[in-house]
């Protein structure tokens, strides 16, 4: 559903942060709170003030009772409660029915399709309410920084490599995302970790496995074309990636209600390895012609606070909410120029290279 060609202004008081325990919620309530000095910015979770303090509302996102409530005088809700395979209906009618906007850091083509699906049902662009999925590495930073390369006549598709810290702690719900896609089909045939490919990013040799990119049929808009997106995740030891590819068929075989506790299970583990890994992050975005051949590149390392790079993008999405962006489902791209977003990522202390086509 493509958003109204003229711009609403909205005024963005109130913020209200679900999923705000979490290791990615609670840094979007943090950048939030810095980018939008002016606002207010509350947490949530199922648990409330139990869990976050005094001030936090409790709300479920897979319960619509309660939701209304949670709701009351927000103008801007993020939803940072992954792994994203629930049924986003139930907050998508009640942020339309309390006129607040919605962004969140989904990486999952089903949940976006289906937010999309549930936003025309409850009539959001007629309401006024924009949805923003996808405000995190990928599919939102990817996109726009796959704008750089618009005016490529020969681009024919884009590749993107992310390198994760493993000195970073994950969250249960981080570790339960990473989890699930593994050994799974993708749109082109192959497997996410089907094999281990090597490509070279911040100066040394990387493994990365495939990846879904969160795209829907792993195509990315660049400019006005739609091109291939192949999308790759790994870690900054080679030994972790290798582990992921070997245990990929056998994840592949469980049912998707047991990915969350065997996630919980693993964490200790998980803990374990942040000892021996960096805390540093790479994400590589490359235009390939017809060949297969490079033609430009952005290069973004982030050397410390890997984990506030997914976590930004909300917090511009949310800026250009504030001062005016169409109504309806968006993407991160409609509403980020790649300027914009590598400013942000300088800002943060993020190192930004770029390899112009020749």
């Amino acid at each position: 559903m493509a958003g109204t060609l003229a711009l609403v202004a909205r005024a963005i008081e109130t913020v209200l942060v679900l999923g705000a325990r979490g290791a990615l919620g609670s840094r979007a309530a943090r950048l939030l709170a810095a980018g939008l000095p002016a606002a207010r910015v509350l947490g949530a979770s199922r648990r409330g003030e139990a869990a976050l303090g005094p001030g936090a509302r409790a709300a479920d996102v897979r319960r619509r009772e309660g939701l209304a409530r949670a709701l009351e005088g927000v103008d801007l809700v993020v939803n940072a409660v992954g792994p994203y395979a629930y049924d986003p209906a139930p907050l998508v009618e009640a942020c339309v029915a309390a006129r607040a906007a919605y962004v969140d850091l989904a990486e999952d083509a089903a949940f976006a399709a289906a937010l999309r699906a549930a936003a025309v049902r409850a009539g959001a662009e007629a309401a006024g309410v924009a949805f923003v999925p996808g405000c995190s590495t990928t599919p939102g930073l990817v996109e726009v920084l796959a704008q750089r390369f618009a005016a490529l006549p020969a681009l024919a598709s884009v590749a993107a490599y992310l390198s994760l810290g493993s000195g970073n702690a994950p969250s249960a719900g981080l570790l339960a995302g990473l989890l699930r896609p593994l050994g799974r089909r993708l749109p082109d045939g192959g497997r996410a970790f089907g094999r281990v490919v090597r490509r070279d990013a911040a100066g040394r040799r990387r493994a990365f496995g495939r990846f879904p990119s969160g795209l829907a049929g792993e195509l990315a808009r660049v400019g006005a074309r739609e091109v291939p997106l192949r999308f790759h995740a790994g870690f900054d030891r080679a030994a972790l990636v290798h582990a992921l590819r070997l245990a990929a068929p056998a994840l592949a075989a469980l049912p998707s209600p047991v990915l969350a506790p065997l996630a919980r299970a693993l964490l200790p583990v998980a803990h374990l390895a942040c000892g021996v890994g960096t805390p540093l992050g790479v994400l590589r975005v490359e235009a390939l012609d017809a060949r297969g051949a490079e033609l430009a590149a952005v290069e973004v390392v982030a050397e410390r606070a890997g984990l506030d790079v997914p976590a930004a993008p909300c917090v511009w999405a949310a800026r250009a909410l504030r001062a005016g962006a169409r109504t309806g489902v968006l993407r991160l791209a409609d509403l980020v120029a790649p300027d914009e977003a590598v400013a942000a990522l300088r800002a943060l202390g993020c190192t930004v290279a770029e390899r112009a086509a020749a």
